[in-house]
């Protein structure tokens, strides 16, 4: 046989401390539940590393891994803080709608999504308005 040629793969090694994939998911949940992200993201790490095809280990591992943002357009990001603090003190007069703002002041709000983008792509404005759904 080439050493090309497929060979039968051995199931992974038992732990050596006899944890199971359970014992894991109880453990990162413990970990998470305390406010360690770092924590539960190693012992993820750990889990997978011994069950790789643990499926709910793989979800975990992929949901605790270390967040990246990027700027796509190249341009520079406006500042939203007026925006959110708008929202924060007014979304709730607005409930079951979408909201266009832009800054300290409402663009635009309707049930239906599609009129708030019609009066936010009529208007000229120098940043694009934040789009959101109260609910």
């Amino acid at each position: 046989m080439s050493a090309g040629a497929a060979r039968k793969l051995d199931p992974p090694a038992p732990d050596p401390a006899g944890r199971t994939p359970e014992s894991f998911l109880e453990e990162i949940q413990q970990i998470f539940n305390a406010g360690t992200l770092r924590g539960a993201r190693e012992v993820a790490e750990q889990g997978l590393a011994l069950y790789p095809n643990h499926p709910e280990l793989r979800r975990l591992h992929h949901a605790l891994r270390p967040f990246k943002s990027r700027i796509v357009s190249g341009r520079r990001q406006p500042d939203r803080r007026e925006t959110f603090r708008w929202i924060t003190e007014n979304a709730w007069k607005y409930e079951g709608q979408w909201v266009a703002v832009l800054g300290p002041k409402l663009i635009a709000a309707s049930p239906k999504l599609s009129e708030v983008l019609e009066v936010v792509e009529k208007g000229h404005f120098d940043e694009s308005p934040l789009l959101y759904h109260v609910v």
